[in-house]
């Protein structure tokens, strides 16, 4: 009575209808794949973060007004080592006959010139992702070869440190794939479980690294992340659909604790699921728009991974079923009793010793420092750039630059800004139109007689 219960609910007749109907849906799922991947390489990858600050902070109202009224071109530091001053200063004539080279300065103060250590501060004619600034920055380079250099630049550090992302996530990805087949081969009933669950998360993984192609574009961090977290969230997934069949199969046939496995898990799964999708979907509405960038891709994927479990899965346990019935092994997890039977024993005295870590967790957070500078967060694998930008930091020191725009037109007002800007006792350099001199006499702002403009340009009056 109670099996035919079980056989006549709700979720046993969609597990039914599954089961009965995977040839059709393995062939779905495969026309799927074939247009994922076609998919995967028109997926447009937007480098700049920037562009996913909120409309209406500073720092974005900040950039859209300079991308407005200004051209900003990239610039880079060359230092030169174990060179003489002389060489140093033929080297950045020569710089400055490059096409795409605006200018290569040179200076004889502390700031450009320390024993055997010289400093090129050279600006492209071109923005900082620019193609065309980037090769000629590797014009820069082919000139220098055969010197010791190092240049620390923005020009293609974006595309720089994608790529370096990029390869890192794809490393990481790798070591994770390893760690958790050698768990699965440890704590499995059988091997052939492992090849089920691999199909199942790749298959997830290429239509969501597909499926992005509907959401126009998305950041190069959520990119290089997605797959790794994607597995992170829902390998667990697969992994109950499977011990269930295996649980279930013990006194059924194939087919049937498929049927039965699927019934019970679709429930378990899509309840254990909402928690993950609810963080995901929080993060959608951060102000900070790459926020809602990796949690609508993070959503899609943990979507796509219950659609492969539920509909994928059990035709696949069912391609491997004797392959699995064949391969059975020992479990070689450790019992771990001990572990509950500790936390009975000290009932009274773990919880009254956690409330005080607790509490003493709390207020040594707000003690806790924030790195809001990726050029000061320390890494044992370092690009060009970064290394280039440390070693330049060692001899010359390092300096951030940052730019204060006003209304054009007031320039006597803009005078007295860079006058107290220049006052302050961090600010070792400012640099505006109001304060540049010429011969020493004049400013660019300066209001000029014709007698006086003829006589700075020795031009008849």
């Amino acid at each position: 009575m109670e099996e035919k219960e079980k056989k006549s609910g709700f979720w046993y007749q969609v597990a039914n209808f599954i089961v009965n109907k995977r040839k059709a849906i393995e062939i779905l799922f495969v026309c799927a794949i074939i247009y994922s991947v076609f998919c995967i390489n028109k997926v447009q990858v937007n480098q700049d973060i920037t562009s996913y600050l909120p409309g209406e902070s500073e720092t974005r109202r900040g950039l859209s007004l300079m991308e407005e009224q200004f051209v900003t071109y990239g610039s880079a530091k060359v230092m030169l080592s174990n060179v003489t001053y002389g060489q140093a200063e033929k080297l950045a004539g020569r710089m400055e006959l490059l096409e795409g080279v605006k200018s290569a300065a040179l200076g004889m103060d502390e700031e450009h010139y320390s024993g055997t250590n010289v400093l090129i501060e050279v600006t492209v004619d071109g923005s900082e992702e620019e193609e065309h600034s980037i090769q000629t920055m590797d014009a820069v380079k082919e000139l220098l070869t055969g010197y010791d250099y190092y240049i620390s630049t923005t020009i293609g550090e974006t595309q720089e440190s994608t790529e370096s992302l990029n390869h890192d996530m794809n490393i990481i990805l790798v070591l994770a794939v390893v760690i958790i087949i050698a768990v699965l081969m440890l704590s499995t009933k059988a091997y052939f479980e492992i090849p089920v669950l691999l199909i199942t998360f790749g298959v997830a993984a290429i239509l969501n690294m597909g499926t992005n192609y509907w959401l126009g574009e998305i950041s190069s961090v959520t990119k290089s992340i997605a797959v790794v977290l994607q597995l992170a969230l829902a390998i667990d997934y697969a992994i109950i659909l499977c011990d269930r069949y295996m649980e279930e199969h013990e006194t059924m046939e194939s087919v049937e604790a498929v049927k039965v496995a699927l019934s019970k898990a679709i429930p378990e799964i899509s309840s254990s699921s909402l928690t993950t999708i609810s963080g995901m979907v929080a993060m959608m509405f951060m102000q900070f728009k790459l926020g809602y960038d990796m949690g609508i891709v993070l959503v899609k994927a943990i979507i796509l991974s219950l659609i492969s479990v539920f509909f994928l899965m059990p035709g696949v346990i069912l391609i491997f079923a004797k392959g699995i019935d064949r391969s059975h092994h020992k479990c070689h997890v450790p019992k771990i009793s001990f572990v509950g039977k500790f936390a009975a024993a000290t009932k009274y005295i773990i919880p009254p010793v956690f409330i005080i870590v607790l509490v003493g967790a709390f207020m040594m957070s707000s003690n806790c420092r924030y790195l809001y500078d990726v050029n000061s967060v320390e890494s044992s694998k370092k690009t060009p750039s970064k290394i280039a930008r440390e070693k330049i930091g060692e001899i010359f020191g390092s300096e951030n630059q940052f730019v204060v725009m006003v209304p054009k037109g007031n320039y006597e007002a803009e005078a007295k800004v860079l006058a107290e800007l220049g006052k302050l006792p961090y600010v070792s350099d400012v640099l505006g139109l109001a304060n540049q001199t010429i011969n020493d006499e004049y400013c660019l702002t300066d209001k000029l007689t014709p007698r006086q403009f003829a006589e700075l340009t020795d031009l008849d009056v």
